[in-house]
């Protein structure tokens, strides 16, 4: 049940990842066209600036997810290798938990600050005026799926931990061997 709910999860994160990079690669071909048009045509795309900032927040918390799926978050694993079995599957824990802590208390925020403009219509102070409700929903639902793919981690990294499958919780918490990475980078 949890490993097919991860697979959805995982499926679903691709396609998000994949989503924010068009929004980013659009993002650098409006600025690219409004930096030419300024050079040569001595005019300018008006908002190029704001969209592609909205495309960059957007994008950035599609990846949350897929980011957390991948072990792709970043770690100060000095001394990681040094602790015996129980203090690393101990510390990924607690360290996926205190990430966990930082996206809610993000998208707690992030929700209050969504609903007050969406309730005020507030618009962006620019010549768009574009309805800041719409990329801070975007923002949002990215941060919230992460926040679930996250907590959908942690319960199968703790039914792990019960049942002493330490290769995976290795798989889904821990930080990623040489090898690992070697074959990500290969493949």
């Amino acid at each position: 049940m949890i490993n097919r709910l991860l697979g959805s999860f995982e499926a679903i994160s691709k396609r998000l990842v994949w989503l924010g990079g068009i929004m980013l690669i659009g993002a650098a071909f409006l600025v690219t066209i409004d930096v030419f048009a300024r050079k040569f045509l001595n005019i300018s795309l008006a908002g190029s600036d704001e969209l592609s900032g909205y495309a960059f927040g957007m994008s950035t918390s599609l990846a949350f997810a897929y980011a957390l799926l991948s072990r792709a978050n970043i770690r100060v694993d000095a001394f990681y290798h040094l602790f015996p079995r129980w203090g690393r599957v101990a510390s990924d824990i607690i360290g996926l938990a205190l990430l966990l802590g930082f996206i809610g208390l993000i998208a707690y925020l992030g929700f209050n600050l969504l609903t007050d403009s969406f309730f005020h219509g507030s618009r962006s102070i620019t010549p768009l005026r574009t309805p800041l409700a719409i990329p801070q929903t975007v923002w949002w639902l990215g941060l919230a799926f992460a926040l679930l793919t996250g907590l959908l981690i942690l319960v199968a990294s703790l039914h792990a931990v019960f049942r002493k499958d330490w290769a995976t919780i290795q798989r889904l918490v821990g930080v990623k061997s040489v090898d690992e990475q070697i074959d990500e980078e290969t493949a």
